[in-house]
């Protein structure tokens, strides 16, 4: 059977954070592919670039690694983005398969917020990312139905990457070549 990551987010912009993420969880859990599916809009995060120019990003920043590929379920659907939508999508679009959630603690601390939360634990493994300053302090009934991993420690962010576009510094190094280029060029986040 098919094991598929899935790594959802606003990826405004995309960074190499979320490619080393997705490579390791790929390792780590033997995953032969890796959805990356940008948001539409949801709640957490109000994107500054559009759908079609986030989507356009992570296909160009995911080019080179055969086991990535862009799922644009969030953005077609329209409307609001909730990851029990995007998961219950996937399972109807690549089954028989086995989904695997990739996610930061830090999102997963708020998920009893999430639609349908309870539900994505029958749907979906769970595959959590440590991070910094985020305890891995959860409830019992959650934390048992979760695996975690330790990824290398990259200090990069959607935030960071608008922020030096904003004030005309380099982010080079910091994302895909062709990302930059787009940005520069579509006059994103200035």
């Amino acid at each position: 059977m098919l094991k598929i990551g899935v790594m959802g987010g606003s990826f405004d912009p995309i960074h190499y954070g979320h490619l080393s993420l997705a490579s390791l969880a790929a390792f780590k859990f033997g995953l032969d592919l890796v959805a990356f599916v940008p948001t539409n809009f949801s709640l957490q995060k109000k994107p500054v670039a559009s759908p079609l120019d986030r989507c356009a990003m992570v296909s160009m920043a995911i080019s080179n690694d055969s086991r990535f590929f862009l799922s644009k379920v969030d953005v077609e659907r329209g409307g609001m983005t909730f990851a029990f939508d995007t998961i219950s999508d996937l399972l109807s679009l690549y089954s028989p398969c086995k989904l695997f959630f990739i996610l930061g603690i830090d999102a997963l601390l708020g998920i009893e917020k999430w639609k349908n939360w309870q539900d994505l634990f029958e749907m979906t493994k769970f595959i959590v990312s440590e991070r910094p300053g985020y305890p891995i302090s959860l409830p019992k009934k959650i934390e048992e139905k979760v695996e975690f991993f330790s990824p290398p420690l990259l200090s990069i962010s959607s935030t960071l990457i608008r922020n030096r576009v904003a004030k005309g510094e380099p982010i080079c190094y910091l994302t895909d070549p062709l990302v930059c280029s787009f940005i520069r060029e579509r006059g994103l986040y200035r």
